[in-house]
């Protein structure tokens, strides 16, 4: 039966609230450096003019208080205040184990660590840098800041976030993966998507969508509001631009320092069985569905590009949601060489930290992971009424925390505890969702890909 005019009219009408109100939301920041690049090459003239993205997107985060957060240097500069005024035993464990969260988010390579314990601080390396980073670097070289600079190690980070649902894992990603790491070290910021949910939003003004090349996809708001209709959208009304690629490498070339990048897998896995010499069957190609190789797989393939190709070296985090599906325990040697996939990737991890490549892997679960990855994996954070993973888990080593000391922190999302070894300490970060007031789900689908899986 077709609609009437009216409920039609009421739909249409329903659906311009949810754009008007994306478009309110996610109002495009297009005055940055990252910005400009990728709006093409009339616009590169005055790059050495703008700021970097990490130097703006802070400001649009608040905390509890409604108040924008601080610039990370302002934190650290009340860190050894305190330190200085009622001594270091009274600091926050932030100051006195800086090995247990200063070291996984703020990345230096071998020639800052020389310029900064010599002192150096006017070298270009340091004097050159973004102001919202130069400030950390200065910050470090200070000789009563000794202890944290002797923490910090080269390279890139791994921190795996692990929470039951709705405990602050993807506030935490948003937050310090998508904000600070950005304001710190002016790092590109790799969130490989899931198609379901974009967990990504409250960044979506700052970020680029990496779009399969010539791969058909519908996108969807879908509001909590049951007097709202799930509306089709494009991305831009909700991300501030687009780009193309055609294999994980080819991204890897068209990728800028400092930006933000929402990847969209590709279902035919381009390029993917050469770098990773295992096994990707698109829907397409594939006669049984046991056949058709999982979309979040393209992740191995992006960990091998970056950890053995030299196209970008700059500083880059690897946000892997749902990490307990991507590297479960035990897995198989099926059709999609899952074996091989899972056991590589701890290899990867470990080449491309060597390359300044982090990694943030966000789960439910520790125990129900690869072993190896736990292994290769060096800072943990374990979100409120969550338990740590006992020290007896194959690959985790001494786990510093019990349930007691995590409940301390359970009284609200944003807090957690991050450790690695014998060193802990609380953390706590803003909510990112007051940023926008959109309530409900984006989602993209691949009409061509649920054709082939429905006609098996």
């Amino acid at each position: 039966m077709s609609k009437s005019f009216s409920s039609r009219q009421t739909e249409q009408n329903g659906q311009e609230k949810v754009l008007d109100q994306l478009r309110e939301d996610f109002d495009p920041w297009t005055k940055s450096r990252q910005a400009r690049y990728h709006a093409g090459e009339k616009s590169w003239d005055r790059l050495d003019q703008l700021h970097n993205d990490g130097e703006k997107i802070y400001q649009d985060f608040e905390d509890e208080n409604g108040n924008c957060l601080d610039p990370f240097h302002k934190k650290l500069k009340s860190l050894s205040r305190t330190a200085r005024i009622s001594g270091k035993t009274e600091a926050h464990p932030v100051y006195r184990y800086p090995s247990a969260y200063l070291d996984a988010i703020i990345h230096v390579d071998d020639a800052e660590l020389w310029a900064l314990e010599d002192g150096r601080v006017d070298d270009d390396i340091i004097a050159d840098a973004p102001e919202t980073r130069r400030r950390v670097l200065e910050w470090l070289a200070k000789p009563k800041n000794e202890h944290v600079l002797a923490a910090m190690g080269d390279g890139g980070t791994d921190i795996w976030a692990h929470s039951k649902p709705g405990g602050g894992k993807t506030s935490f990603a948003n937050v310090i993966g998508g904000v600070r790491m950005t304001e710190i070290n002016n790092e590109t910021l790799l969130w490989m998507l899931t198609l379901d949910e974009l967990e990504c939003l409250p960044l979506a003004p700052y970020m680029t969508v990496a779009v399969p090349r010539g791969v058909e996809y519908e996108v969807h708001a879908k509001p909590r509001n049951p007097t709202l209709p799930t509306t089709e959208i494009s991305l831009t009304d909700v991300f501030r631009d687009t780009i193309t690629y055609r294999t994980p490498r080819d991204l890897m070339t068209k990728v800028v320092p400092g930006g933000l990048y929402a990847v969209l897998p590709d279902p035919l896995f381009r390029g993917c069985e050469k770098l990773t010499t295992a096994t990707y069957t698109p829907a397409r190609d594939a006669e049984e569905i046991s056949e058709v190789t999982p979309l979040r797989d393209v992740n191995f393939a992006f960990m091998e590009t970056r950890a053995k190709d030299d196209e970008f070296l700059h500083p880059t985090t690897i946000v892997h949601d749902e990490f307990s599906d991507l590297v479960p325990l035990n897995p198989e040697a099926n059709e999609n060489d899952q074996n091989r996939k899972v056991k590589g990737y701890p290899v990867s991890q470990g080449k491309g930290r060597k390359k300044n490549l982090s990694n943030i892997q966000l789960s439910h679960s520790v125990s129900r992971c690869d072993e190896g990855v736990r292994e290769k994996t060096r800072w943990y954070v374990t979100m409120p009424k969550t338990a740590p993973p006992a020290s007896s888990l194959s690959g985790i080593g001494n786990v510093p925390i019990d349930m007691s000391y995590v409940n301390r922190f359970a009284d609200r999302t944003g807090r957690a505890v991050i450790w690695r070894n014998r060193n802990y300490t609380p953390i706590e970060w803003a909510n990112p969702y007051r940023n926008y007031d959109f309530r409900g789900e984006i989602s993209v689908r691949y009409p061509r890909r649920e054709e082939a899986l429905d006609a098996m």
